[in-house]
């Protein structure tokens, strides 16, 4: 028996690219080891690339200018687009009606999407294409994974009033149909598909209830997307015992709560502490699987590329399955790539002693790959995180430092998306959150039912859980 693992092709990647490279298996995350920054600040604006991504829609460049990009008052090239298709008295009451389709449309510099169709015509900055393009692909291919509900929805031109229909009628013919398929080399590869699922039923559910949708959609995109990434660290953290089919709620805080070190949200192990520190091994991780990944028991062995990534769970599944030759042969090979690992002297590793077990062997090859990984591209890759939630789910306390937030729109959207359309047991909405990433100590759980209450969206019928339900919200 031998060859389970394609030795030699690594080696050849090693030595072509001279750093580290995912060779034949699918990307695991949009991550920049530049760190940029820009999602944090502008992630709205990635929205609309994420929507051009759902629906294949793209503006067409040469029907409309480039200074369509930057914001001018009474300027806007998309409102004197629509200006020019309507016959006016005079040319004050044309100038008139850009001005008002530029606040309408343009207000504080954003795009109000008064309509779910309009998200296609989010601008975003040139030099943002690249970096939001990869994050776009990314919520494409790994959350929405091309639900045709969701792409109707953002296709779907119908309007309620006559104003919404000018704008969508006489925006429509700056589209054009656009072929994502061969713009992506090589896609991302979803690993989390419970968290997949729960993201499209919450975003069906909130299709139902298009206003609301409009002000939602960004919110709960970036909390799926930042949920993901957690996660996904948590569960590849646990090596083997990382089944990448639940979830591990961490502990969060509303922002108007007092916090000190004594609660959960500030805990090593159950708040964002736990990412916190081990965000820089997020890089070494993705690389060890995408070398593991590169064996004969991957599904998609010597098919097309891209293969998939294999989780150190699938990995030590399959090689345990095969018995207990088959798992020595394995563990063998790996030492032996170890080895060689170790032996590039822009790596820098020293060779550690073999492995004997299998469990050991996925450790090692982890750890040298961390050892052999620039402490700052690990330390800026693994910032992503951070950056993705900073603007939304994550505070800095002091001398706490930061810890998993919860703004008072965002838990209302959570409740609605949990409740749904009938009501259900506070208990039962306590397990809903946590089903989301979300779990709340004794005294968070008591703010939100203050909260609740003030909302007048809970029924209570003694002070016990299971004898206080939450209504509906939308």
């Amino acid at each position: 028996m031998q060859g389970i693992i394609d030795h030699m092709y690594l080696k050849k990647l090693l030595d072509e690219k001279k750093k580290h490279d995912t060779g034949r298996v699918m990307d695991v995350l949009p991550f920049l080891t530049k760190r940029p920054q820009n999602i944090n600040t502008q992630f709205h604006k990635m929205i609309g690339e994420y929507v051009r991504y759902i629906t294949g829609i793209s503006v067409d460049e040469k029907a409309i200018s480039s200074d369509l990009l930057e914001y001018e008052t009474e300027k806007n090239i998309l409102s004197k687009h629509i200006a020019s298709k309507i016959e006016f008295e005079d040319d004050e009451s044309r100038y008139d009606f850009v001005r008002f389709i530029d606040e309408y449309l343009f207000k504080q510099e954003r795009m109000n999407t008064i309509h779910p169709y309009l998200f296609n015509f989010i601008p975003i900055d040139k030099k943002f294409t690249n970096e939001f393009g990869k994050f776009a692909g990314f919520l494409q291919d790994v959350l929405l994974q091309k639900d045709s509900k969701i792409t109707h929805f953002f296709i779907d031109k119908e309007a309620n009033d006559i104003l919404t229909e000018l704008v969508i009628t006489n925006l429509d013919i700056l589209t054009k149909n656009n072929n994502r398929e061969n713009s992506q080399k090589k896609g991302y590869q979803p690993l989390l598909n419970y968290i997949s699922e729960l993201y499209k039923e919450d975003l069906l559910f909130l299709t139902k209830h298009k206003e609301y949708f409009i002000q939602a959609f960004p919110m709960i995109t970036n909390h799926y997307a930042f949920m993901y990434t957690c996660q996904l660290l948590w569960n590849l953290e646990q090596y083997e015992r990382g089944h990448m089919n639940v979830v591990y709620p961490f502990y969060y805080a509303f922002e108007w709560e007092s916090i000190t070190k004594r609660r959960k949200a500030a805990h090593p192990m159950m708040g964002y502490k736990f990412i916190q520190e081990r965000a820089e091994n997020l890089f070494p991780h993705i690389h060890t699987l995408s070398q593991l990944s590169h064996n004969k028991l991957n599904e998609r062995y010597l098919e097309s590329e891209p293969w998939a990534v294999m989780s150190y769970y699938e990995i030590f599944q399959k090689v345990s399955a095969k018995g207990e030759a088959y798992t020595n042969q394995f563990v063998k090979e790996a030492n032996a790539w170890i080895s060689e690992y170790c032996s590039y002297p822009w790596i820098k590793v020293s060779r550690p002693p073999e492995t004997d077990t299998l469990k050991e062997t996925l450790r090692s090859l982890f750890k040298c790959v961390k050892e052999g990984t620039s402490s700052t591209v690990a330390a800026k890759y693994g910032k992503n995180i951070e950056d993705l939630g900073a603007a939304m789910f994550l505070k800095r306390r002091g001398n706490i430092g930061y810890i998993f937030n919860l703004k008072h729109d965002f838990i209302l959207l959570l409740v609605a998306v949990s409740v749904k359309e009938e009501r259900i047991p506070l208990n039962q909405l306590y397990y809903e959150l946590e089903k989301r990433g979300i779990a709340l100590d004794y005294y968070s759980r008591k703010e939100l039912v203050n909260l609740l209450d003030s909302h007048n969206i809970l029924d209570k019928k003694s002070d016990s859980g299971d004898a206080q339900y939450v209504k509906p919200i939308l």
